[in-house]
């Protein structure tokens, strides 16, 4: 297994992180490849990666920005097909020596796998930010494991969940190459949120299992990119970015929840969406064009997957 990790990291004007991340991924055990995806940054970033290409790293320049999935299928198709195992991260993580290589072992150990989540902690070291993701069982929100607490001993052994933050996740190409679409394994018209988590859950679907594996460490400087102070993280980012977690979520459930799940919890569903939707609007105007602009992406991925198989809830990690 040795050399068998290939990392993708995708970057959009991220010039404040790209370095120690570039730098703990080459410090890395395990690591072949690493290929650097850049979303039109103008911010310099492309000239600090490349800066690292006498030490194997690659960089591949988009002419636009095609999102973090869009980045991940560039990068993933950019690997030598020989590598069992891809790590998939932001700019803004950096990985202890061994965490991909443990993450590897793991995969190699347990063939049911096809994916492992490493343990993401905030710069402080004090404050979990993932250990892997679930749904809320009533809103059906993306959950992150342990999410702004300090770190309690249940995170510490490894669970079944139902996908890894895409912040770092470490995956089987087998299982990927199995579940991938005309423009890759990841949801390319997602552009970003929820994409993480659809994957995770397209897995499970087709009979895979994914892993917190909370003995693989990194850190994760949450919020890269968002606007300064308090609130949610999706009130901090761009009007566009947030009509990407609202339509992002709705394609999700469109495509993976069974109907005798959705049926008991429309009401409730209804209700949540509404006023989360109602808020956005009221507090940026614009925030209702981007959602009306997606809205269509959402019609079709109903009438795409209304007949898909589905597992039912009770079935998925917890």
């Amino acid at each position: 297994m040795a050399d068998s990790v290939g990392a993708v990291v995708v970057s959009h004007n991220s010039a404040d992180d790209l370095q120690r991340c570039l730098g703990a991924l080459l410090a890395a055990e395990m690591v072949s490849v690493v290929v650097v995806v850049d979303n039109a940054s103008s911010d310099g970033s492309p000239g600090l990666a490349r800066a690292f290409a006498d030490q194997g790293v690659r960089v591949l320049e988009e002419g636009v920005n095609r999102g973090f999935a869009g980045g991940c299928n560039r990068g993933f198709a950019e690997l030598p097909p020989a590598l069992p195992w891809v790590a998939v991260l932001n700019p803004d993580v950096e990985v202890e020596p061994d965490t991909l290589a443990r993450c590897a072992a793991r995969l190699d150990d347990q063939p049911e796998l096809a994916a492992v989540a490493p343990r993401l902690m905030r710069p402080d070291g004090v404050t979990v930010d993932s250990v892997g993701q679930v749904l809320r069982r009533l809103t059906l929100e993306v959950r992150d494991r342990g999410y702004g607490r300090a770190l309690e001993p249940e995170l510490l052994k490894p669970a079944s969940v139902l996908a890894a933050c895409g912040a770092l996740a470490v995956f089987r190409r087998a299982a990927l190459a199995e579940v991938a679409e005309a423009a890759g394994p990841w949801a390319e018209h997602f552009f970003c949120f929820w994409e993480d988590l659809e994957l995770g859950w397209r897995l499970n679907n087709r009979g895979w299992k994914v892993e917190a594996l909370p003995q693989a460490v990194a850190t994760h400087r949450r919020g890269a990119g968002a606007a300064g102070g308090g609130g949610p993280l999706r009130w901090r980012r761009p009007p566009e970015l947030e009509a990407c977690v609202m339509t992002n979520r709705w394609m999700t459930l469109a495509r993976h929840l069974h109907p005798l799940d959705s049926l008991p919890r429309l009401p409730l569903l209804l209700v949540w969406d509404l006023s989360l939707s109602v808020a956005g609007a009221l507090r940026r105007p614009a925030f209702a064009g981007h959602l009306r602009r997606r809205w269509p992406l959402v019609v079709r991925e109903w009438r795409r997957w209304r007949r898909a198989p589905r597992r039912r809830l009770a079935e998925l990690p917890r």
